[in-house]
């Protein structure tokens, strides 16, 4: 009763993996203007098992979750799409990218052909997407071998992992797991999606029963990330230092990793995506 915890009305619970697009939901200016309007913020890393967040998401165990609008369509049928979409947070511009050990593959058309070729990656993800999407767009079905030449992970960070330590000769990694792969001299970009337009899209979902009974706490929350994503933007310093500080990578792979994402902000939701912009 002495404390500022007695303002607290409750937490919010948000399953995340360790896409940078989602920094934000998590930063420190995030939490803090919450807590200042009396909810905490819990960003649980679930490392991207989309099946068991939708399910998670379904039972209200979690009141928001993050996800691209493939895994959201692939993985909510089975639980009656239990979740509001309400914003669109970034679209992946190079954040995304299927990898390959130099030494046995250099590009995507080298693939073709070969049969012993190791694929990691984290199925039913953004990852799985961007392999079926290459897959069919390139011709090359190599991409997705089956039995033991495709290794399915636990998210982004197993699959850099695996390919660092040689166990499979191509990944499909998200920031800021690239950025890490390509430090390394040995690693080589086949395909990113700054290739792409509009194929990984990431979104936030609100559990649709909390939305329905909070609708001014859900306003609160976005009403709180769009004004943090614009001091974001204004002192983009800050969020780097931020960034820099939680992946412990250098300042200029930080750099690098952040023009792989492109934050989509209030007015570009409104008209680009949602089409609610007043007229004028």
């Amino acid at each position: 009763n002495t404390s500022d915890a007695k303002e607290i009305q409750g937490t919010i619970k948000i399953a995340v993996d360790s896409w940078i697009g989602y920094f934000p939901l998590g930063s420190s200016e995030m939490k803090q203007a919450m807590r200042a309007a009396g909810w905490l913020i819990e960003c649980e890393d679930d490392q991207a098992d989309y099946p068991g967040r939708m399910k998670r998401l379904a039972e209200g165990e979690i009141q928001f979750a993050v996800a691209t609008v493939d895994s959201y369509l692939l993985n909510a049928a089975a639980v009656d799409f239990p979740g509001v979409i309400v914003v669109v947070i970034d679209e992946s511009k190079g954040g995304d990218a299927i990898l390959a050990r130099k030494d046995k593959v250099a590009n995507l058309n080298a693939l073709k052909g070969k049969k012993d070729i190791k694929v990691a990656f984290t199925p039913a993800s953004p990852s799985h997407h961007l392999l079926k999407a290459a897959s069919d767009h390139f011709d090359v079905p190599e991409l997705l071998p089956s039995s033991e030449r495709r290794l399915e992970t636990k998210g982004s960070e197993e699959a850099l992992k695996f390919l660092l330590s040689g166990k499979t000769d191509v990944a499909v990694c998200w920031e800021p797991d690239v950025s890490r792969a390509l430090a390394n001299p040995n690693v080589v970009k086949l395909l990113g999606s700054e290739d792409t337009e509009k194929l990984i899209v990431d979104i936030l979902i609100v559990n649709r029963e909390f939305s329905d009974k909070n609708p001014e706490v859900v306003q609160l929350f976005l009403h709180t990330y769009f004004k943090v994503m614009k001091i974001y933007r204004d002192q983009p310093e800050s969020l780097k230092k931020e960034i820099v500080t939680a992946t412990k990578l250098s300042p200029e792979a930080v750099e690098a990793m952040l023009r792989g994402v492109a934050w989509v902000n209030l007015t570009d939701n409104c008209q680009r995506w949602f089409g609610i912009a007043p007229v004028g």
